[in-house]
């Protein structure tokens, strides 16, 4: 049995890359093998078995809602909510659940209980833990997050609890190495295995190029995805008779996405072509990568980088920085690298993408001729990182 953890994908719509991949993970893995899906609440510190409603939630989270929203975590990711399902959802104690051949798969980032809780796992059960490790984005720019310091530590030095920590780009997994080194914490084994980008293969077949000046930024309206540097120079181009419109995808941060909106409603009056299209599903985000001239991505640090990559699979090239693993995403064309860090360069990056046919035509083909990762592929490679630790479980029990 694989218990894998989905606690931010089942109890609302929020659906940012984390959640989408949570979602496609467990319909993939439960298509091969026998997998429970738990949430931790957050009230009474343990997992919980789910509900229809969260069920519902983690396997089509739009359903009858497909109305854009702003913050969609709002509606369920709460304590009212957790004190609701402390009192009608049944408990389940992974130290008496799990057994020697089990696995607990964690693949989203907590900061919460989670992190002492997870420091006593391998201790207390029978089976074998494994994570997968995005970023510690909020780390490398702690002036943008001045109070991540001492929960985002935890969470690192947690993770050196679990049997095996599945890194999603050699960028991240090299953070995680340094940052345990920095904190003294013991490390434990690390893989890499990049994130899939595979959609209907029907939607690349369908996705060409346009003749329209439409640009799309996706990504959740917080300080790292470095939006307002992007609204600033987009401004500028417009002062100068430029002419594109700019849509941007994400759901808002609670504490910074109103510094953003704010900026959207200012250029908004002052009649410049931007929409914010909020939190949307994904047949509305398909549709703005098919419909766009290219995207643009100017955000300052990523563990993986994956509007990057859904860009460049219906072939539009994205404008974005090529440090880490924006790096690697962009690695093999289809990109536009600039210094999203230095004043201008996204500008100038906009506006060669729109006026020099040649390198946009070039770019196009470069991100038509991309191959990307199946969910078939790193499907197996993971079931065998696990099948492999429940193999040396079994060992180290008949050892004793």
């Amino acid at each position: 049995m694989i218990y894998l953890e989905v606690t931010t994908s089942c109890k609302s719509v929020r659906n940012t890359g984390i959640q989408r991949i949570t979602r496609r993970l467990f319909h993939e893995i439960s298509a091969r093998t026998p997998v429970t899906p738990i949430s931790w609440n957050k009230v009474g510190r343990r997992f919980q078995r789910l509900s229809r409603g969260d069920l519902a939630n983690l396997k089509t989270p739009f359903r009858g809602r497909s109305r854009p929203v702003g913050r969609p975590e709002v509606r369920g990711e709460n304590r009212v909510g957790d004190a609701h399902r402390l009192i009608f959802r049944r408990t389940l104690w992974l130290q008496n659940e799990m057994g020697p051949d089990d696995v607990f798969l964690m693949p989203d980032i907590y900061r919460d209980a989670r992190t002492r809780f997870f420091r006593d796992l391998t201790v207390q059960v029978a089976g074998r833990s494994v994570a997968i490790f995005h970023d510690a984005a909020e780390l490398q720019l702690p002036s943008l997050y001045p109070r991540a310091g001492p929960g985002f530590r935890n969470y690192i030095e947690s993770l050196s609890a679990f049997d095996l920590v599945v890194c999603v780009s050699r960028s991240s997994q090299e953070h995680l190495q340094q940052l345990w080194a920095q904190f003294g914490a013991t490390p434990t084994k690390t893989v890499v295995e990049p994130w899939p980008v595979e959609f209907a293969p029907i939607e690349r077949n369908c996705a060409t190029t346009t003749s329209g000046n439409l640009i799309v930024c996706v990504g959740s309206l917080e300080p790292r995805k470095n939006h307002l540097a992007l609204l600033a120079e987009a401004e500028g181009l417009w002062r100068r008779g430029l002419q594109f419109n700019l849509q941007l995808i994400g759901r808002a941060d609670h504490s910074f996405g109103g510094k953003i909106t704010r900026q959207i409603r200012r250029l908004q009056k002052s009649g410049y072509p931007i929409e914010w299209l909020r939190h949307v599903p994904d047949e509305i985000l398909h549709r703005a990568y098919r419909e766009c001239r290219f995207t643009v991505y100017p955000s300052l640090a990523e563990g993986f980088g994956l509007p990057i990559l859904e860009s460049l699979w219906y072939g539009k090239p994205c404008v974005c920085g090529g440090n880490g693993a924006l790096g690697e995403a962009a690695l093999g064309g289809g990109c536009l690298i600039v210094d999203q860090t230095s004043v201008g360069t996204i500008a100038a990056g906009i506006e060669k993408l729109l006026n020099d046919q040649e390198t946009y035509q070039r770019l196009c083909r470069e991100a038509r001729a991309r191959t990307f990762r199946s969910w078939s592929d790193y499907t197996d490679r993971l079931l065998s990182h696990l099948q492999t630790l429940r193999g040396k479980r079994s060992m180290m029990l008949a050892e004793s």
